[in-house]
């Protein structure tokens, strides 16, 4: 059975079209910062919009701390035109012993629409079936969130119900809708 550390402990960046999709660093602070306090995005996500760039950086280096300790993460996701980095793209947790993990994702706003968003995801679906062996990938989003609904439909992930009142988000409890996709489905 593949282990977490086979495949986190040395994060491969990953390549589409117009994007790369590879480790955070900490000189990303600055654009991350530049989406993530944009206040437009927050009702969409879990997190806080950022009020400084050390808020940007506490991510930055949480993440960097998982890719030092071999742990599930995110990419961040870069234009290849500029190196510019737009968003992130990864899985929040990996079950290796049942082959499921579940994908999140976000981009900055003014890129959304793009198409991006899914190329993004899909590289990352790809990598989750071929490189981590996973049978099912899942995610989910609040129904509003039509766009991410949009990415997961787009990449074929096919909706399996609606979970009520399942997590806080900003001090409310909110509806999930989760989406999911399975190897078999993938290779179709």
């Amino acid at each position: 059975m593949i282990k977490i550390e086979d495949i986190f402990a040395d994060l491969k960046t990953l390549e589409t079209s117009r994007l790369v999709l590879r480790k955070l660093k900490v000189e990303d602070a600055q654009d991350m910062f530049e989406y993530c306090s944009d206040e437009e995005m927050t009702p969409f996500v879990t997190w806080d919009a950022h009020k400084t760039i050390d808020d940007s950086m506490v991510f930055i280096q949480k993440t960097i701390e998982k890719y030092k300790k071999s742990q599930v993460g995110e990419w961040g996701i870069a234009l290849k035109e500029t190196g510019k980095l737009v968003g992130t793209c990864g899985f929040l947790w990996w079950m290796t012993e049942w082959g499921r993990a579940e994908l999140a994702y976000a981009i900055a706003r003014p890129l959304w629409g793009k198409g991006l968003m899914t190329e993004a995801v899909n590289e990352v679906v790809r990598f989750g079936f071929d490189e981590m062996e996973l049978n099912r990938i899942e995610a989910r989003a609040i129904p509003k969130n039509i766009a991410s609904i949009r990415v997961m439909q787009k990449i074929g992930m096919t909706k399996e119900g609606l979970h009520r009142e399942q997590m806080i988000m900003h001090g409310k409890f909110v509806d999930l809708s989760s989406y999911a996709i399975l190897r078999r489905d993938y290779y179709k």
